[in-house]
């Protein structure tokens, strides 16, 4: 096996144990910490949330990427920021770690699709919401089709849990705000 692809390996499984040693060890003499794959623009904050381990990597080791410099809003050849593929991966405590370092919860990739409108994926997460709204999440992004809050309202009433993110989504909606302000200063 390559030895770029060895040690790529040692550096994924430190970051899912938050061996802080070995990720020191291996960016000081083997590996660039702020090296980005040529064909699919990821970086370390990308690579360790690839998995699908909702656990892995903690919190802490986001934090580690973050503390070096890494770009926490960076977009790979699909539009992909890291806060997506916390998201994804349905990894709250990675997510939560992102959004406190400054992601934006609003951008979209090549689909259309934001951050925000990932927590259908985790809709029991509202604290995880919570603080993606009041991040800036825009909960009448549009994505091609509908905004989001629209969207879970036409599709997701009747799902668990979905009648709790809708209401907590209504309280951020700021065209309903304005409407409703506008509304009230008629006779």
């Amino acid at each position: 096996m390559e030895k770029s692809i060895v040690i790529g390996i040692q550096i994924l499984d430190a970051l899912d144990e938050a061996d802080f040693a070995a990720l020191d060890k291996l960016f000081a003499v083997d590996a660039d910490i702020n090296k980005i794959t040529e064909n699919d623009k990821w970086s370390w904050l990308h690579k360790a949330l690839l998995g699908f381990d909702s656990q892995k990597p903690p919190r802490e080791s986001i934090e580690y990427l973050i503390r070096h410099g890494l770009d926490v809003n960076a977009q790979d050849r699909y539009g992909m920021t890291p806060l997506h593929y916390a998201m994804r991966s349905k990894n709250v405590a990675a997510a939560t770690a992102l959004l406190e370092a400054g992601a934006d919860p609003n951008i979209p990739n090549i689909e259309n699709v934001t951050p925000l409108a990932c927590i259908g994926g985790m809709p029991e997460q509202l604290g995880l919401l919570k603080l993606m709204l009041d991040k800036g999440g825009n909960v009448n992004y549009f994505n091609g089709q509908h905004g989001i809050l629209e969207g879970l309202k036409k599709y997701g009433s009747e799902i668990p849990h979905f009648p709790e993110v809708i209401a907590l989504m209504e309280k951020y909606d700021k065209t309903a705000q304005i409407n409703s302000t506008d509304n009230k200063s008629e006779p």
